[in-house]
This record gives C-alpha cells, structure tokens and sequence, in this order.
C-alpha cells in the first residue's frame, strides 16, 4: 500500500473521486454512420421563411429564352389587337359623323369641280324618335315623333345623296324646293309658289321649262348649279328625304381649293313682305 503524502493523495473509494481526475468519455461514434456535429432533426415540414427558387445565376436555357419569347409575342399581340380595336372605333364613330366624297362631274361647276374631294357632315340631319317618352305627364309626341336634333334639310343646301334609281350611286346637287311649296322653271328662272328665287351663287341658267309642280311631304327639289349640264330633278322627280346622306361640307383637295362650300340661305324674293 503506497505511503500517503501531499503530492500523492490516496483516495478512498467510498469517499469519491478526486477533483482532479477527468472524467471518463464514450470511446467515439464508428464515423460511418455519424451525422455531422452541425446537422439538427426538425419536424417542421413548412419551408423557410427566405425560401426562393433557385436559378441559374449564368445565362438562361434554352427553356427559358423560349418562355420570354412567347410572353412578349403575346404582349406585343395583345397592344397591337387593343390599337386596332381602338382605332376601328373611332374610325365607325367619325365615319358616323363625317365621310369624305369625290365630285364626279360638272353638274355643280361653279361652287364644286370635277374631281374635288369634300368632305360630308351627316350628323346636321340626324332625327330622334321622341314615341319613347310618351309614358311622361304631360308629354305627346304627336302624329309624327321624329325630330331634327340639329335642323332639317333647306333651301340653299348643297347635299350629298343616293340616287334613288340607283342607290349605289351619290349624287350631288343643291336643294331648292322644300316641302309642300310649288316649284316652277321657266324663262331662266326658278319660281317658288310663284315668287323668283333670289339665287346668290354662280350658276348657269336653265334653258328648259319645268312645272309647277307641288313639292310632297318629305321630298325636296333638288338642281345642279350647271343646270343644263345637271341630270336632277327636273329629270328625274323629287328625292325623298331618306336618300339623304348628308350636307356638304369642306372642300379640302386640291388644297388650293380648301375652304368651306358655298350653302347660303336662298328665299324668293319679296317673301319677307309677303309674310303675315
């Protein structure tokens, strides 16, 4: 049994281990099948808050470039059907309101060439039916509920319209007797109910004879300005009023020749006094 001393304590068994002594370790793990010493078991199957897909920090693949292509062809697409959409409306919504003509022949030489290019206000005659109303107090369309939103066709008008044999075809001629009035042709002059049409416009005068005749409800008289050079209506009868396209309006090609056409309001004369 060694001799107790201070540099060599014995130790009792029963009184514990020395202080001094380092304790005991497992022998280590076979390094197979150990995980490694930063690895943690978790039971959370939610994805990480900074998750993100991964991609490719080189060029993109051939996939991908495939993918871009397609997704700007079918924005460029879908501007390019949205433009035509837009300007296809417009272009009903102007035409609804202002078409462009071209003078072909001399029945209006004068005021309008052969060959001028106008353009037509359609809207100045447009009409309302004004029967839907009739369910308000105190309100009655009458016998007829159409209305000018603007003004009727009148005398001194230079219109735009079909001609009623042939509704393909436009013709152009000025208006000069309304409804209801009595027109007549004779010595140069156009007569209206009996009273000479004070006419303030260059014009070629008739060599042929007309009426009288009673212009009918809805219809018009209308003459070219060249008026021996002007199939109209002393030729051919009235034009009703549904034949009508529209005023013209501007001349504007040849440019030389852009400015508005001449459309004064014409009355025969001494009218004014014979007014009640």
């Amino acid at each position: 049994m060694p001799e107790e001393t201070p540099d060599n304590p014995t130790v009792n068994p029963e009184e514990g281990e020395d202080e001094r002594m380092e304790p005991i370790l497992p022998p280590p793990p076979d390094s197979a099948s150990a995980a490694p010493p930063d690895f943690v078991w978790s039971t959370d199957t939610g994805l990480p808050v900074d998750y993100g897909p991964w991609t490719p920090e080189g060029p993109p693949q051939a996939a991908e470039r495939h993918t871009h292509l397609i997704r700007g062809l079918s924005r460029v697409a879908r501007d390019l059907v949205e433009v035509a959409i837009l300007a296809l409306l417009l272009f009903v919504g102007i035409r609804s309101v202002v078409q462009n003509f071209r003078v072909d022949g001399e029945s209006m030489e004068g005021t309008l060439q052969n060959g001028q290019q106008i353009l037509v206000n359609k809207a100045l005659y447009y009409k309302v039916n004004l029967s839907f109303l009739n369910f308000l107090p105190f309100f009655d369309a009458g016998k007829n509920p159409e209305h000018y939103i603007f003004r009727a066709p009148r005398r001194g008008d230079v219109i735009v319209f079909q001609f009623p044999a042939q509704p393909d075809r436009d013709f152009i001629k000025r208006i000069i007797g309304e409804p209801g009035e009595t027109v007549e042709v004779r010595d140069g002059l156009v007569f209206i109910n009996g009273k000479v049409l004070d006419e303030k416009y260059p014009l070629e005068r008739p060599h042929y004879n007309y009426g009288p005749e009673v212009v009918p409800d809805g219809q018009y008289f209308v003459l070219g300005d060249n008026r021996n050079n002007s199939f109209d209506s002393h030729s051919w009868g009235m034009l009703e009023e549904k034949y009508i396209i529209g005023r013209a309006w501007v001349t504007y090609w040849p440019f030389s020749s852009f400015g508005l056409i001449s459309d004064p309001a014409i009355e025969p004369l001494g009218s004014q006094e014979s007014t009640p």
